[in-house]
């Protein structure tokens, strides 16, 4: 195995390729079950994934492997990623927590994510020693029959969500929910019902194939559409895996982790919980976002994309809230990890608060940002490209304070993210393809 495997959100990939083989999982089911005992923590790992094809063959190689090594685990069968998370946090006991999933990815894809046992993903640096014990590992070992699901665990997740809001926290809100034909897809009705909603639900008929298809987080139009035809107030979106929301108001507008941050940033501020006062979200969070951070006398720290970089950064800055465009938001009051669930149910419970609809809360006042995807053939460092480092550096200066540029690689595909905001479109469409096309001239394409 070589360095590199983990990415921003974990070990991904296409399903029974490598490195989610068979040979390269087992192994690391063992290479778990050592570096846990090595790191003086109980070799027990709640296991869990979502509902693609392949998620119970990758989870009985990686646990049946770790079961043969000398570990425990508990079989957690269909869960949203981010319930592994309350879960090892609630029960205690645990040296870790994996997930099978690749999240907003599609079906024929899958991945793995360790989740520590405060309930956040491992540091990188943690998982690179997983990867050096890997190396190690001998070609072929040993493989137990895995345990029966725990059919407690689904419930035990929907009452800790419960417990982060008052009773009844949306009685008479009107909703449609798109869990994606993912993971939250047999817990997402019984949960706004307990809240007190009136539920109508979509995509939520998973076959194994079907994850994400055209559904869900990726493609919230199809939302906006129904939510319209049904008259009902709200729409919620969720990815695969469940750790992102996109909300949909009753006219159709689709709200994205942007709009979240400002409503819920200003209820806790409201309310005294909002540290600093300080939002921390990505450097692909809309300009206008800090703009309007900024007039409420609330200061936005940016960091790198993924959710566990958000994470530690509200954890350097001692912010409650932080969170991605993409749709994940952390607030450290009720959780230390992006669940669309929570999520929406929190920004939902806002509006109901204010008497007012997510229509009226939703604010934001964008600038128009424009992103682009190229394709590469090779992912050279772009400050080691000349001609693409001073076009990135020339559209900085000529947008000023009124603008940004970001180039960035994605840290799961062969892509360079070409970010351009401007006051205006038509510029930001015109400088980030004037950067594409250098991107692509130098870069070449798979």
């Amino acid at each position: 195995m070589t360095a590199g495997l983990f990415g921003t959100d974990g070990m991904r990939g296409v399903a029974f390729e490598y490195p989610l083989d068979r040979p390269t999982l087992t192994r690391l089911g063992a290479a778990l079950a050592a570096h846990l005992r090595d790191a003086t923590l109980p070799p027990v790992v709640l296991l869990a994934g979502d509902t693609r094809a392949s998620t119970p063959v990758l989870a009985d190689w990686l646990g049946g492997a770790l079961v043969a090594a000398g570990g425990e685990v508990h079989w957690g069968g269909v869960l949203p990623t981010p319930a592994v998370s309350h879960l090892l946090r609630d029960r205690g006991g645990y040296g870790t927590g994996v997930v099978i999933s690749a999240s907003h990815n599609p079906a024929a894809d899958n991945g793995v994510k360790l989740v520590n046992r405060g309930g956040t993903k491992w540091p990188a640096e943690e998982e690179r020693r997983l990867e050096a014990r890997l190396a190690a590992m001998p070609a072929e070992v040993a493989v137990a029959p895995m345990p029966c699901v725990d059919p407690r665990a689904r419930d035990r997740y929907v009452e800790l969500l419960l417990a982060s809001l008052p009773p009844r926290a949306l009685e008479g809100v009107r909703v449609v929910v798109d869990p994606a034909n993912g993971a939250a897809s047999p817990v997402a009705r019984a949960f706004f019902e307990a809240l007190g909603a009136k539920v109508t639900m979509i995509h939520a008929e998973p076959d194994g194939r079907n994850i994400n298809a055209r559904c869900g987080a990726l493609f919230p139009e199809l939302l906006a559409t129904e939510v319209r035809r049904v008259g009902f107030d709200a729409g919620v979106a969720l990815d695969g895996d469940s750790d992102r929301a996109i909300l949909v108001t009753r006219t159709g507008r689709v709200l994205d982790g942007d709009d979240a941050l400002l409503m819920w940033a200003r209820a806790l501020l409201a309310e005294g919980k909002l540290p600093g006062p300080t939002v921390v979200a990505t450097v692909m969070s809309n300009l206008g976002l800090e703009t309007a951070l900024r007039r409420d006398g609330i200061a936005l720290v940016r960091c790198p994309v993924g959710d566990r970089e958000v994470w530690e950064a509200m954890q350097r800055e001692g912010a409650a809230l932080g969170g991605e465009q993409s749709g994940h938001v952390i607030c450290s009051h009720f959780s230390v990890t992006g669940d669309g669930l929570l999520t929406a149910a929190h920004i939902l419970a806002v509006a109901q608060r204010a008497g007012a609809t997510l229509e009226e809360l939703a604010d934001l006042q964008r600038f128009p940002q424009v992103l682009l995807n190229v394709r590469v053939g090779m992912r050279r460092p772009v400050e080691e490209v000349p001609e693409l480092a001073v076009a990135v550096k020339s559209a900085q200066m000529h947008l000023s304070d009124s603008g940004r540029v970001l180039v960035r690689y994605s840290g799961t595909e062969p892509l360079l993210r070409i970010m351009v905001e401007a006051e205006e479109d038509t510029l930001a469409r015109e400088t980030a393809e004037g950067i594409a096309a250098i991107a692509r001239e130098q870069l070449g394409s798979a």
